[in-house]
């Protein structure tokens, strides 16, 4: 599934080919494009450099489903809004407040 997610989430960046991605991560083109082949697994640190160039958890890479795939249409519309025009610091701030929001006693 990792080279699945791989290619998918590769593709969805206009541009960026295997070369390119292989640059970023400081590694051969051939070594990325066996990951992609699903002929070589990267290693851990790899694998994270991976899932934050894209904006992903390790367990999306992995082939889990993403939390869009997971969420009721009115957690979806909510989603949408949080990550429309936010900066980092922003989203940090709202994702901080809504794990305060669910871990406090009710």
């Amino acid at each position: 599934m990792l080279k699945d997610r791989l290619r998918q989430l590769r593709k969805t960046q206009p541009g960026l080919t295997q070369a390119k991605m292989a640059k970023y991560l400081g590694i051969a083109k051939t070594t990325y494009a066996s990951y992609e082949q699903g002929n070589r697994m990267p290693d851990i640190e790899i694998q994270k450099e991976i899932a934050d160039y894209f904006n992903v958890s390790l367990d999306y890479l992995h082939g889990r489903p993403n939390d869009l795939e997971t969420l009721s249409k009115k957690q979806v519309s909510v989603a949408s809004r949080v990550t429309e025009d936010l900066t980092d610091y922003q989203l940090t701030e709202i994702i901080t407040f809504i794990e305060f929001i669910k871990n406090r006693p009710e």
